[in-house]
């Protein structure tokens, strides 16, 4: 059997792929499996073990990349897959490009969800459809039913899994700054969409009081964009106590060594709350316009904040996108240690501490 998965989104939603591509290899062993993603994605899935192929698909114009560019990619796309002659291709994202590629991938089952019409008139071109209906449930759920319910299984999914193939050798000398010994958490307060974030004064009274009184040694992470950064530097001015600021200086496959190391992973609705998932490190996540029934973390130890949110609802948010929602500033300190303290006198975050003291 051969299995194409198209997904052609973020780099925390290719994440939860995984679960979807483990039950292909335990329903199927044997099998290829080759996956498409958008360009830039990549590292979420690079070396998982069920993968045959991963391409990374030229990102449209949009996204500021030449044509020139982006069609170099399409042909690197088309020499990898293009005569595969695929038993089925499953269209986990619904766009152009994944019903072109699906065509030119030539299978004899080409697989979507259109629970919600979403597809529109393109679903003329594929000829098996899931009807799960997704909306309420985990977008795990969403890839995960689409592509068993083809094969009338009732398998339920398992955990994210991450591979980061980093040795802790490796990892001290990049990062000898990061703290040896338990307990660690890690703080990732920003999101490249800003009204996501909370706001920094309360950041650094969450990080005082977990050095204060639990114990913690802090550090704090962020993606690589340059605000990002600024906006750690933002919670450090409120801090009395010295952290490691360890912000822009990860890639993603650091970042995920890094949080298999922790013993606490604190953070909004972004790809390192769903790295933190996947490395099983025990996980506070502070949501407020985000749907947190589709988003939060998957199958780990893990403790929900809600930012009181009248827009979630409809899905009409009407607030300045360009800065914090006002959801996000209705969380409370105190609402963030109440989740920290219930989840540190949870069996598994006591065990996380002991499998670090051995």
């Amino acid at each position: 059997m051969k299995f194409l998965l198209i997904k052609l989104n973020h780099l925390g939603d290719t994440l939860l792929l995984t679960p979807t591509l483990r039950f292909l290899a335990q329903r199927f062993p044997g099998a290829v499996v080759d996956v498409l993603v958008r360009g830039g994605c990549e590292v979420m899935l690079q070396g998982h073990p069920v993968i045959r192929h991963l391409v990374g698909l030229g990102r449209p114009k949009g996204d500021r990349r030449s044509w020139r560019t982006a069609w170099a990619e399409n042909w690197v796309a088309w020499s990898a897959l293009g005569a595969e002659r695929y038993d089925y291709v499953f269209a986990l994202s619904v766009s152009d490009r994944a019903c072109l590629w699906s065509l030119l991938s030539a299978a004899r089952h080409r697989v979507i969800n259109n629970a919600y019409g979403e597809w529109g008139w393109r679903r003329r071109f594929f000829n098996q459809n899931s009807n799960y209906l997704w909306a309420p449930q985990h977008q795990v759920l969403k890839d995960f039913r689409t592509v068993a319910d083809c094969f009338d299984a009732q398998a339920q999914p398992g955990p994210l899994e991450f591979f980061h193939h980093i040795s802790p050798a490796e990892l001290e000398q990049r990062f000898p700054d990061f703290p040896k010994g338990s307990p660690v958490a890690i703080i990732h307060p920003t999101s490249r969409w800003r009204f996501k974030q909370w706001l920094p004064e309360r950041w650094a009274a969450v990080a005082e009081a977990l050095q204060q009184r639990y114990g913690f040694r802090v550090v704090f992470t962020a993606g690589p964009a340059a605000i990002e950064a600024e906006d750690v530097q933002k919670i450090l001015s409120h801090l009395r106590q010295p952290v490691v600021n360890l912000a822009g200086r990860t890639t993603i496959s650091q970042m995920g060594a890094l949080l298999e190391r922790a013993q606490l992973f604190l953070g909004v609705d972004t790809v390192a709350m769903h790295l933190a998932a996947a490395m099983q490190t025990p996980t506070v996540a502070l949501f407020g316009p985000s749907s947190e029934n589709s988003w939060h973390p998957w199958q780990c130890p893990h403790e929900l904040v809600l930012g009181d949110c009248p827009c979630k609802a409809t899905r009409k948010f009407v607030c300045d996108s360009s800065r914090i929602y006002p959801c996000m500033e209705r969380i409370t300190v105190e609402a963030v240690l109440g989740a920290v303290e219930r989840l540190t006198q949870s069996p598994e975050f006591t065990s996380r501490i002991q499998r670090a003291e051995r």
